[in-house]
C-alpha cells in the first residue's frame, strides 16, 4: 500500500511539474504572438522607410507561403547563404528558423547534432578563433526520446530523459514517524450489549430516583404534620 501510494504521489507531482512549465511557456508565447513584438534580428517584420516620407512601415515577413502577419508559427528550414549574392552553401537539417525564435526552435529537432557528417559540414561556418574538435552526440544514450524528436517534444516532458524514484519506508518513517497512533473500528452492536446497556439505565433511573424520592419525602413530611396539627386542634366556644 505505502509503494502504491507513494507512487501516485510521485506521479501527480511529475504531472504538475509539466503542466506548470507548459502553461508558464505558453503564456509568454501567446503574450508575445498577441502584441506582435518586433524582434531584434526583424525575423518576424521588416521596416521599410521611403525617400519621400519620414514615416516608417513594418510589413510581415513570410515563410514559404505562410506569413507572419496572420501566423507566428512560419518556419522554413536553415540554411547558411552569402547575404549579398544570396548563394546557398548548406542546408541544416532539423534546424529551422521562422517568425519568432522560440516557435522556429520548438519546431526544430537535434538529428543534425546525432550526425558527425553534418558537424563537419556545419562547423567551417562557426565563428571561432580555433578548431574545435566536436563529437556528435551517441544515439545509444537516448531511451525516451529519438534524434528526431521535436524541442517541442523534449520540452514537453522537462527535457527528463528518464525519472529515477527511491521509495525506501524506513527513511519515510524516521522523518515522519507520528508520536502516537489512533484507529476507529465501526462495527454493529450486538443484542446482548443493547439489553446490558437498557439494564444499566434502568438500574441507574432507579438509583436516581431512590434519592429524589427520599429528599422530596424529608422535605415534605414536616409540612404534612403541621397541617394535620392544626385541622386536629379544638377551639372553646364561650
Amino acid at each position: 500500500m505505502f509503494q502504491v501510494q507513494t507512487e501516485s504521489l510521485i506521479s501527480d507531482l511529475r504531472q504538475t511539474m509539466i503542466n506548470d512549465f507548459i502553461s508558464s511557456l505558453s503564456t509568454i508565447r501567446k503574450t508575445t504572438q498577441s502584441n506582435a513584438l518586433l524582434t531584434g534580428q526583424l525575423t518576424n517584420y521588416y521596416l521599410y522607410q521611403s525617400s519621400s516620407s519620414i514615416l516608417t512601415f513594418t510589413y510581415p515577413q513570410s515563410y514559404g507561403n505562410c506569413s507572419c502577419g496572420s501566423s507566428a508559427t512560419c518556419t522554413s528550414q536553415s540554411r547558411i547563404m552569402d547575404y549579398y549574392s544570396g548563394i546557398i552553401y548548406l542546408y541544416v537539417p532539423g534546424i529551422y528558423i521562422g517568425c519568432y525564435i522560440i516557435e522556429s526552435l520548438l519546431q526544430s529537432d537535434l538529428r543534425c547534432f546525432y550526425n558527425q557528417s553534418c558537424i563537419d559540414e556545419l562547423q567551417p561556418f562557426l565563428a571561432s578563433f580555433s578548431q574545435m574538435n566536436v563529437s556528435a552526440l551517441d544515439k545509444s544514450l537516448l531511451v525516451r526520446f529519438m534524434e528526431n524528436s521535436t524541442i517541442q517534444e523534449v520540452m514537453d516532458e522537462l527535457m527528463i530523459e528518464t525519472w529515477n524514484s527511491s521509495i525506501m519506508y524506513e527513511s519515510y518513517y524516521n522523518e515522519c514517524q507520528p508520536s502516537q497512533c489512533s484507529y476507529t473500528v465501526n462495527t454493529k452492536n450486538s443484542a446482548i450489549y443493547i439489553i446490558t446497556t437498557l439494564i444499566g439505565l434502568v438500574g441507574g433511573l432507579i438509583t436516581v430516583l431512590k434519592l429524589i424520592v427520599l429528599r422530596m419525602v424529608k422535605l415534605i413530611t414536616p409540612y404534612i404534620q403541621r397541617h394535620r396539627m392544626r385541622q386536629n386542634a379544638v377551639i372553646p366556644f364561650g
